[in-house]
């Protein structure tokens, strides 16, 4: 998909939350607070540098604008889903994606799983920081957030973070659409929609070596209409991020767990007890390719073509986006989508 109409801005926020606790890590101290280096994608004008434009100024024009949390994954950092956000934003979305205190690749003392389970807390935090900043006089991002108009994005341990922040006791309802890709579906208890439904698009790659499609696909089995489920064949899982790194590549130095260190597994079944899940389910989904390999430029720009109509459907109420979604795999070769609207 081409990008947008508008210009894309950039800038870096440094948000910190002392209402709540960083937990120790290791050897490293805890902090009474939780900072969040929070990277800010916004509409700019036309004329603004490309790829993106560092400070410049607002859109006002066309805002305000729907508001997207992006959330990064397990020993990454905002910075490398930046083609996804500035794709977005120049769309007509402000995108916020901060770094997660606990679980972000230069967390002091190495990124934890378990540190997933005060991340929708942090969701909300960012949330509520970029309303601020709307309707702050003066502020860059004055005037730039429409509070009925929010969604949320995540890649692997942020898309479960994503199921947390839509669904069950850590929901945040300003939360109206969700885009997550590559989810930790083992994690998720039975039933964990319950009674709420948020409109949500699951992304899987079908070459998913690391939460391959039996276990990513139950992000979607366990939501509520409207949902759809969106197979990216030969897409693999660490290419949603603007990484070189394949799935075989991190599999061959010994998997998730030798990259982040000797409490993965332990982190693991802690958090999937937490939430009512079963960690060794994941450890025993075996992956399952599925056929040739698309590059990651291919499987980062399939991502942004879907992701656009979907969130213009549910976000700004878009009835032709709407009815293009189940139209896509007719248009992208490499696409199928399974859906239930309700």
């Amino acid at each position: 998909m081409q990008r947008g109409p508008y210009g894309v801005g950039v800038t870096t926020i440094e948000l910190a939350d002392t209402s709540r606790p960083t937990e120790a890590n290791g050897d490293v101290p805890g902090s009474g607070e939780r900072k969040l280096t929070t990277e800010v994608w916004y509409p700019a004008g036309p004329a603004a540098a490309q790829p993106e434009a560092r400070d410049a100024a607002l859109d006002r024009d066309g805002g305000p604008y729907p508001l997207i949390v992006l959330a990064h994954g397990l020993s990454a950092n905002r910075q490398l889903y930046a083609s996804y956000g500035r794709h977005l934003a120049s769309h007509g979305y402000v995108i916020a994606a901060p770094d997660f205190p606990s679980s972000n690749l230069l967390t002091p003392g190495g990124p934890r799983l378990n540190a997933v389970l005060e991340q929708p807390g942090d969701v909300s935090f960012v949330i509520d920081q970029m309303l601020a900043f709307s309707e702050q006089s003066g502020h860059r991002l004055e005037g730039a957030v429409d509070p009925e108009e929010i969604g949320m994005t995540g890649h692997s341990l942020g898309a479960l973070t994503t199921m947390m922040a839509i669904y069950g006791a850590e929901r945040d309802d300003r939360i109206k659409a969700a885009l997550p890709m590559s989810t930790v579906g083992c994690f998720l208890p039975d039933g964990f929609g319950g009674d709420t439904s948020v409109p949500i698009l699951a992304v899987v790659g079908t070459d998913d070596l690391i939460t391959p499609p039996v276990t990513a696909d139950r992000g979607y089995e366990g939501a509520n209409a409207p949902r759809y489920l969106v197979h990216i064949r030969g897409a693999d899982h660490t290419r949603f991020a603007d990484v070189d790194l394949t799935d075989e590549s991190l599999v061959a130095n010994g998997g998730v767990g030798e990259v982040i260190g000797g409490t993965f597994i332990s982190d693991a079944v802690e958090t999937a007890q937490a939430l009512g899940g079963d960690a060794m389910v994941c450890l025993n989904d075996g992956p399952g390719p599925s056929g040739p390999a698309i590059t990651g430029a291919r499987q980062r720009e399939l991502l942004r073509t879907v992701a656009v109509p979907f969130f213009d459907a549910y976000l700004r109420g878009d009835s032709a986006s709407r009815d293009l979604l189940p139209e896509l795999p007719d248009l992208l070769p490499e696409v199928t989508i399974e859906s239930d609207v309700g």
